[in-house]
């Protein structure tokens, strides 16, 4: 059996994470309310957990911590430097989140506990480094890898799961240096990546577009409808030609795109789909719960 902290936070997960991942299908958007809540759900039964496991109190310092990072995403200002000019607010709740987490470290030692608690702040500045790179192209990915952070700061303790176990004497090891949360991206990500362009595979050959490696990203659509759906163009106007870009710039202008597409009688082109993340993550995140690490599976 699992605890109430597990249950608990299963639960939320499975519910908001499922709750977004039909908005991120319907819309491609996610409400800012469903991370919010996730996140302070996930920070109220931290608190309680850390009273009720007799931590030493100084780790409720952690709390401020992980609020202020978490929090401030959501925070609608200017950035903290702009035009060499210091935004006082924010960096003084910065100043103290990190004064916060070295106190905690000097008082406590890097326990693995301390560990643990300091991996939610850090999977925060992970998921915001993630998506400043790219390797998280939509704010709602970001935001949800966060609050899955908050949420999910120690592994889930199920009896009899994950199926996949880890090698014996490397458990602790391996839960420390990948949070659950990172667990849950990694998982999300190798499942797009597998499911995506099988899924994508099987349209093509069954409406008989076998272009490769084209429809393994993408599929045909007319032109005309290119605009009412969550897609980009695969097939441009360069130098007077139409050539395939198998992987487009998602910051182009696709009406004039189109515009010059249509004047070539292009009545059908490939389209690579937007594909709804927030879907992979829930499938991650249920994926990490019962099976495990998909990469050991996979090796």
């Amino acid at each position: 059996m699992a605890d109430i902290y597990t249950i608990s936070r299963i639960l939320i997960g499975i519910i908001i994470l499922s709750l977004a991942a039909a908005s991120d299908w319907r819309t491609r958007r996610v409400s800012n309310v469903a991370w919010l809540v996730m996140g302070g759900l996930g920070m109220l039964l931290l608190a309680i957990q850390i009273y009720e496991m007799d931590y030493p109190y100084v780790t409720f310092l952690i709390l401020p911590v992980i609020a202020i990072l978490f929090f401030d995403i959501f925070w609608d200002r200017e950035p903290m430097v702009s035009k060499g000019h210091l935004s006082p607010i924010p960096f003084i709740l910065h100043i103290i989140a990190l004064a916060s987490a070295i106190y905690i470290i000097l008082d406590v030692g890097l326990t693995r506990e301390v560990i643990q608690l300091l991996s939610v702040p850090a999977m925060i500045l992970v998921a915001e480094l993630f998506f400043y790179v790219g390797l998280l192209h939509g704010g709602a990915d970001a935001k949800a890898l966060m609050a899955l952070a908050v949420l999910f700061p120690f592994y889930p303790i199920v009896e009899g799961l994950p199926m996949i176990g880890y090698p014996a004497g490397l458990s602790g090891d391996v839960e420390l240096l990948f949070p659950f949360s990172f667990l849950i991206l990694m998982n999300a990500a190798i499942i797009q990546v597998i499911a995506v362009p099988l899924g994508l595979i099987v349209k093509n050959i069954a409406r008989g577009d076998h272009g490769f490696p084209e429809m393994l990203l993408g599929y045909r659509m007319r032109t005309d409808d290119v605009e009412k759906k969550f897609v980009w163009p695969m097939e441009v106007v360069r130098d007077g030609e139409v050539v395939l870009m198998l992987f487009p710039k998602r910051d182009g202008n696709i009406k004039s795109e189109l515009a010059s597409l249509k004047e070539m009688g292009m009545d059908e082109i490939w389209v690579t789909p937007k594909v709804p993340f927030i879907i992979p993550m829930l499938l991650g995140f249920i994926f990490s719960i019962i099976v495990g690490n998909l990469i050991l599976l996979i090796l």
